[in-house]
């Protein structure tokens, strides 16, 4: 029952009764398979069938082979491989994805579109941008189209992805991105001009100061980054705990739905009268719960098909998941783009926390927070050297 679905093959070897198919598949470039094989002598067998005892047993493994060639895909004029194990560039195909935030049939194509998203523990995904290290998290779909869409590779700060007044939402903060503190920050504010500020990091409004004058956005940079529709959706009514609600692929679909952050209708921590939108319109932004569960290779007990097919919410539980995603920090909790939906609340937003799950915090809540701004390039972004390694970044040019 060890063997590959006990398919039965013609023997190569003369006179031998049976010969069976161990594995079939693919062996990447620079991978390698191991394998231990035994032979075991049937139940029946005693030290009084002399014939067994003396007897010569002759097995054979044969590698049959065939040349393949691994697919590629342009990525800003690189062709890059596309693998299906390990570290790497994956496809991702969306066919049956549910995008309801619009009813614009071209809208919704451009978002099911095949997409190619970086995964594994460490792939060479590294690229220079800002004169700092960032990544690549693939080429991606947006309602604009297609783009490389890349993220800081360190932490910016710890601040809040909002916050108010204590007479709204008890203070705890509004989770409407395109109002957001956070947004502001990021794209109007002292990142965004590469200057010293004021910024947020708790409730009631509650401010520190802040500097990014050698790390926010140079004039080169802003040149390259593209301006796009970003999916705001939020989970609405469904349980992101439960088997039908919580997978990466769900997650694609909230995303890109027409559920905002807003399902509760009264309450102190529910008074706030922000219109809710489920797109947003700028350059700076967040992960998406969904790009961290496509981040994963998966690993030897739990391959990456298994965790697409675990919910996020539980993903502490199986580490294969979580070890093999080069997004995963231990130490980090970071913020999300997407607002949490609660029955009691406006207050919340997703964030990949440090035990490896998508889970949701309090906006206001800053002091733990890690901020690693994302960004998309414009179309004509093209990698003009480099290899995607730590030392050797690719190098981006228009």
């Amino acid at each position: 029952t060890k063997l590959f679905n006990e398919i039965e093959v013609e023997p190569t070897i003369e006179g031998a009764v049976k010969a069976y198919r161990l594995l079939s598949g693919i062996l990447n470039p620079e991978e390698e398979k191991s394998f231990s094989l035994r032979i075991w002598m049937h139940e029946e067998v005693t030290t009084s069938d002399v014939d067994s005892m003396e007897a010569t047993y002759e097995g054979k493994v044969s590698i049959i082979t065939s040349y393949y060639k691994q697919p590629t895909i342009a990525l800003g004029g690189k062709e890059i491989p596309v693998v299906s194990s390990g570290n790497g560039l994956y496809e991702v195909t969306h066919e049956d994805a549910e995008i309801t935030y619009t009813e614009d049939t071209e809208l919704q194509n451009k978002l099911k579109q095949t997409e190619y998203r970086y995964a594994g523990k460490n792939p060479d995904n590294y690229v220079k941008f800002n004169n700092e290290l960032w990544r690549v998290i693939g080429l991606v779909n947006t309602p604009e189209g297609q783009r490389i869409k890349i993220i800081r590779n360190e932490s910016i700060g710890s601040y809040s992805w909002d916050s108010s007044e204590s007479s709204v939402n008890t203070g705890q903060g509004v989770n409407e991105w395109s109002q957001a503190d956070l947004m502001s920050i990021l794209n109007h504010g002292p990142y965004y001009h590469r200057t010293s500020g004021t910024c947020y990091n708790n409730m009631n409004n509650a401010t520190i100061e802040c500097d990014f004058s050698e790390i926010g956005l140079t004039e080169e940079s802003k040149s390259m980054i593209d301006t796009i529709t970003w999916n705001t959706g939020g989970n609405g009514q469904n349980n992101i705990t439960k088997p039908n609600f919580g997978l990466t692929s769900h997650f694609y679909n909230y995303e890109r739905g027409n559920s905002t952050g807003k399902i509760c209708t009264e309450g102190v921590w529910c008074n706030d009268n922000v219109t809710r939108t489920t797109t947003w319109q700028g350059q700076i932004g967040l992960i998406f719960p969904s790009d961290y569960g496509y981040s994963t290779s998966g690993g030897n007990e739990t391959n990456r098909n298994s965790c697409l097919n675990k919910e996020l919410y539980h993903w502490n539980s199986v580490e294969d998941c979580y070890r093999n995603t080069w997004m995963y920090h231990e130490k980090e909790f970071r913020w999300t783009i997407t607002p949490f939906a609660s029955v009691n609340q406006l207050t919340t937003a997703f964030l990949l926390h440090a035990i490896g799950v998508i889970d949701s915090m309090i906006v206001a809540n800053g002091s733990s927070m890690s901020i690693l701004p994302v960004v998309h390039l414009k179309q004509n972004a093209t990698i003009m050297t480099g290899n995607g390694t730590i030392d050797t970044p690719y190098e981006l040019s228009l």
